[in-house]
């Protein structure tokens, strides 16, 4: 389908589908930025230690070595002080991470679970699919990122180096330790600004892969009104079952019908069947009404049951407009039913 036809703004339904294949915006670009400025912030902030344990380890071994006999307990010895001296700092810097690259993920995306994306699709290993992807125009904008990373990342560090190169020729002129710590401060301040520079372009990334997704999952008119079609049924279907349902209930009304005690007329537009039971109702209940064909049906069906039918068209008309089917009529009807009822219940005991 070609992309200027997808014009419409995905449905519920669409994106909760895309996201059970895994499809949200999602930028590695910004999980990679700020796991680089958080652990720059952990090795200069809690990871002090671990960098100072790290750096005196080094000039232990290296100031040591001409003079020390080597033997394996020794060796055995100083490598277990020495993991044990530097585990916790480590262990926190790691912690640490692990934490942020969860943070960042579920920002992002939520608490996602793609199950329809475990399984293994052989069209991910396939070199024509690969190299489509590579000629196509996500492979180009993805071409064209890694160019800006490169280029911006690679334009941060070596301007820092280059305004720097002069401190890192007097590391040579400078005791051991000095020289290391000055590097360690050095190498962290660097990793500060490419960490900052990288977290420009990942927030961009995440601006970009919000649209690409958004874009991806728009849809065409034809696609809403299918999905609407499956989501609430086909409407000749639905059509169709209420009108079967409107026949059911008619037939059930009409059956009714011979119940009545009276059938009120406006004469021949309106016909209202009712019945009343005196000490089981407190008012007439309307058993079933109609206009025009179904009043028809109504007074034939009363001729042939030899129900009484009674001419009051103000009455007709407002039982018909004011009340449904079985229910009681309202006390303003009274007066008007209980003259009509003395007269069909005098007819009844005159039959008798």
């Amino acid at each position: 389908m070609a992309a200027e036809d997808r014009t419409e703004a995905p449905t519920g339904k669409r994106l909760s589908e895309a996201r059970k294949k895994g499809q949200v915006a999602q930028s590695r670009e910004l999980n990679a930025a700020i796991l680089l400025l958080i652990g720059g912030i952990l090795i200069s902030g809690p990871g002090a230690k671990l960098l100072s344990e790290m750096i005196g380890l080094m000039v232990r071994s290296i100031t040591n070595l001409p003079t020390a006999i080597p033997n394996l307990t020794s060796l055995r010895q100083l490598l277990y002080m020495d993991i044990l001296a530097i585990i916790p700092y480590l262990g926190l810097i790691v912690l640490g991470l692990l934490a942020t690259g969860v943070s960042v993920t579920i920002m992002q995306t939520g608490f996602l679970w793609a199950s329809e994306k475990l399984g293994f699709d052989f069209s991910r290993v396939n070199p024509l699919n690969g190299l489509k992807r590579l000629l196509s125009f996500s492979g180009a904008v993805e071409l064209l990122r890694a160019l800006l990373k490169l280029t911006v990342v690679g334009w941060v560090a070596y301007t820092f180096v280059r305004n720097n190169f002069t401190n890192l020729l007097g590391m040579g002129q400078v005791d051991l330790l000095t020289a290391m710590r000055s590097f360690a401060a050095m190498a962290l301040t660097l990793v500060s600004r490419v960490a900052m520079a990288y977290m420009v372009l990942a927030i961009a990334d995440y601006g970009y892969q919000l649209w690409q997704n958004k874009k991806s999952l728009k849809m065409t008119k034809v696609e809403v009104k299918e999905e609407f079609k499956q989501s609430e049924g086909n409407p000749q279907i639905k059509s169709a079952i209420r009108a079967k349902q409107r026949r059911i209930a008619m037939r059930r009304m009409m059956a009714k019908v011979p119940k009545a005690d009276v059938i009120i007329t406006n004469p021949t537009h309106l016909a209202i069947a009712l019945q009343y039971k005196p000490g089981e109702m407190g008012a007439p209940v309307v058993l079933a009404k109609g206009a025009y064909k179904i009043a028809e049906r109504i007074g034939k069906i009363a001729h042939d049951h030899e129900v009484p039918v009674v001419q009051n068209i103000p009455l007709a008309r407002g039982i018909y407009k004011l009340v449904e089917i079985d229910q009681e009529i309202p006390p303003e009807f009274y007066v008007a039913m209980a003259e009509i009822l003395a007269y069909v219940f005098r007819l009844k005991e005159k039959k008798l």
